[in-house]
């Protein structure tokens, strides 16, 4: 493994990497929408699948991912490692309730069909993916050589 894989990082680098990987998430899944709304007819009035909701809960949910980061950069031997692994499993556990919802839609209080909770996986895959892909890329290049 390498030196910068197993140091802790500052925390610059945290704001700085962890900001830029918000934004990109964020960004991200606009164009998702923009690109699944030209593509196939989403319902507009399923919330979860217009822009405010799409935006806003990537927006938490990627800054709670930079507040874990710091926590884990305080105390993991081997932050980044940690953190990926941790991620990994928290896209995995926010899959939950999509696929409660594609099963039974009826049971989900925002309506819906079991489809359109499909499709909202899409949005947890490009965040996660996007999200990680680019606080890893940054993280990595912002540590300086030890």
């Amino acid at each position: 493994m390498s030196t910068i894989a197993q140091t802790r990082f500052s925390n610059a680098t945290l704001l700085r990497a962890g900001g830029a990987a918000v934004l990109a998430a964020v960004a991200a899944n606009v164009v998702a929408r923009l690109i699944l709304g030209a593509v196939i007819p989403l319902p507009p009035d399923f919330m979860p699948l217009t822009f405010g909701p799409i935006i806003a809960f990537t927006l938490f949910f990627t800054l709670i991912g930079i507040g874990v980061l710091a926590v884990v950069n305080r105390v993991a031997a081997n932050p980044l490692r940690t953190y990926n692994i941790i991620g990994v499993i928290a896209f995995f556990v926010s899959l939950a309730p999509n696929l409660a919802g594609a099963a039974n839609p009826s049971a989900m209080p925002m309506g819906g069909t079991g489809t359109d909770y499909l499709i909202l996986i899409v949005f947890h895959v490009v965040a996660a993916a996007v999200f990680l892909g680019v606080l890893n890329l940054l993280v990595r290049r912002m540590q300086p050589h030890r």
